[in-house]
């Protein structure tokens, strides 16, 4: 038995296609405007799936090709930790340093964005 109404007990809009989402009436435009077509979704591989499979295989090798025990001396005390861990935590504490010594102050980014206000 078919039903004239949805779940939800409204009536259907006869105006409206069933396969138009809610708010697209007739005559508008899902393309928002635009009047090229949205290109269908690529199936496979991309490039950038490669690429990340390629970095992470690199990252596996370099992992074990250094995972030897090393000491390692701080301000106060000694320690043995994994070559590995070591560099990871290095260009860890080197990506935090560098983007709090690059990122702008706080008068600066005041300054970019009252000029940026002043644009529009």
């Amino acid at each position: 038995m078919r039903r004239d109404d949805d779940e939800s007990g409204s009536a259907r809009d006869p105006g409206r296609d069933p396969g138009q989402g809610p708010g697209q009436g007739p005559g508008r435009d899902p393309g928002g405007g635009r009047s090229e077509s949205v290109p269908p979704p690529r199936s496979g591989i991309s490039f950038r799936q490669v690429l990340i499979a390629i970095l992470a295989v690199i990252l596996i090798a370099f992992a074990i090709a250094n995972f030897d025990p090393v000491k390692v001396n701080f301000l106060l005390f000694d320690s043995d930790a994994r070559l590995v861990t070591v560099i990871v935590v290095a260009a860890g504490l080197g990506f935090v340093i560098g983007y709090f010594v690059g990122r702008p102050g706080r008068l600066q980014r005041k300054y970019l964005k009252q000029r940026e206000e002043d644009r529009d």
